[in-house]
């Protein structure tokens, strides 16, 4: 009788989990469609960039990791656009525990459906202990949680610091990543190849 028990739990508990999932999207107003999006340029001053670090680096974060987004690294700062059109889901803070001062990365998650998503990493490379820098550098973000942008919609102000400041760049998809590059439009892409690539590789590489 226990055993029966626990099991219609469990089997309510794995309906439950999906359903409350599907709601809460559809409440942040999230399409329950799979489309690729095609992307746009995240960074509106161009000739703000230095150079960039290609997606899928092998061992990034240690063996067997890869370099899961293009680092758009930055001489002064630069306003963050979005890419495509969706809905903030996350705003989230945490310290870099492989760089050399636990800088803090500040992660824009936008929803674009059910089925793919953008994190805009703004990593200005303040140290992590550094309260006043870091209170700037959140103060410069301009949006909020379940706030809808439209492409090209202002998401903040990506801060300036050294030669360590640069935007990471993600797209998701389900549990993997994809190079944010193919999924750009004929301009962005046109953006992307003038910039030059840190120790010549492909932009994209295989992870």
């Amino acid at each position: 009788m226990e055993r029966s028990k626990k099991k219609k739990i469990l089997i309510l508990f794995l309906i439950l989990i999906p359903t409350l999932f599907i709601i809460a999207v559809i409440v942040m107003g999230v399409p329950p469609t799979f489309n690729a999006p095609t992307l746009e340029f995240p960074i509106v001053e161009e000739g703000n960039i230095r150079e960039l670090r290609a997606y899928a680096i092998p061992d990034w974060n240690g063996p067997g990791t890869h370099h899961t987004g293009i680092d758009l690294v930055i001489n002064e700062s630069a306003s963050i656009i979005a890419p495509f059109d969706g809905t903030i889901v996350l705003i989230t803070e945490f310290k870099n525990t492989y760089g050399e001062d636990d800088n803090i990365l500040f992660n824009i998650r936008i929803r674009i459906n059910w089925g793919w998503y953008i994190d805009l990493s703004f990593e200005p490379n303040y140290p992590g202990d550094d309260n006043i820098k870091n209170a700037q550098q959140r103060q410069a973000i301009q949006v909020t949680w379940l706030q809808r942008v439209d492409k090209g919609d202002p998401i903040g102000t990506l801060l300036y610091d050294n030669n360590g400041s640069h935007l990471h760049y993600k797209l998701g998809t389900g549990f993997t990543d994809k190079c944010p590059y193919e999924y750009s439009s004929d301009v962005a892409k046109l953006i992307f190849d003038a910039i030059p690539v840190n120790k010549d590789y492909d932009i994209c590489l295989n992870p």
